[in-house]
């Protein structure tokens, strides 16, 4: 069956599909639909990371397209994995700003929901370089701050954390806040008691899988 929608093809990750649409509209690969979005940005906020690259390097996708509000498919990255593609391999700008004077760390950040998406853009936004091969390679052990509450930020590497934190279960917030307000929160036994509540999450789950996307309506294909 022909799809007539590539923008719902790159969101489900149709290889196949967007790329016979591309054989027969190659200029489609940078095009925006009725709401301002493109293949890449569909791509790449479904993770679809194989797919994006072909866009990109065999199929003059732009990796700094913009959408109506000026965002690049970077302000759609959910994983540190496609972040990095986007940079370190089709080059796009991690200190570009949207009309609203964002760049895609500050929207990322201020969305709340991929801590480790906007910390790493943050370490490769500086005087716009690109990582070198050793932070690259650093990267995976990387230390992170996760924000737990207004006076708690716990550090977690991406090793340890994999991808991306869900949202921080309220019961837990809670006890992590009274650790944190209590006198010897600083003290030794105060940090002992901060990492067996971290493990603790962890172990039991603790923290709430991610149950929504951030990411635009698809429509309805026709």
């Amino acid at each position: 069956m022909v799809r007539n929608n590539i923008w719902i093809a790159a969101a489900d990750g149709d290889e196949s599909a967007v790329l016979d649409f591309l054989s027969r509209n190659p200029s489609a690969v940078n095009s925006l639909d009725e709401n301002g979005y493109t293949v890449l940005h569909a791509t790449v906020s479904y993770n679809h990371i194989a797919l994006l690259k072909k866009l990109v390097l065999e199929h003059g996708g732009d990796a700094n397209i913009q959408d109506h509000d000026g965002d690049t498919p970077l302000f759609v990255a959910e994983t540190v994995e496609v972040a990095k593609t986007l940079v370190e391999e089709l080059h796009a700008d991690p200190n570009h700003q949207n009309e609203s004077g964002m760049t895609a760390a500050d929207a990322i950040e201020e969305d709340g929901e991929f801590p480790l998406v906007a910390a790493y853009l943050r370490g490769v936004q500086k005087d716009g370089e690109q990582p070198s091969e050793s932070s690259t390679n650093s990267a995976a052990t990387s230390n992170y701050p996760v924000s737990l509450g207004p006076n708690v930020s716990v550090r977690m590497s991406t090793a340890e954390a994999g991808r991306d934190l869900p949202p921080v279960d309220e019961e837990f917030r809670r006890r992590i806040e009274e650790l944190a307000s209590r006198s010897d929160f600083n003290s030794e036994e105060g940090q002992r008691e901060l990492r067996r509540l971290v493990t603790e999450a962890v172990n039991q789950h603790v923290l709430e899988p991610d149950t929504s996307r951030n990411v635009r309506p698809r429509p309805d294909e026709p």
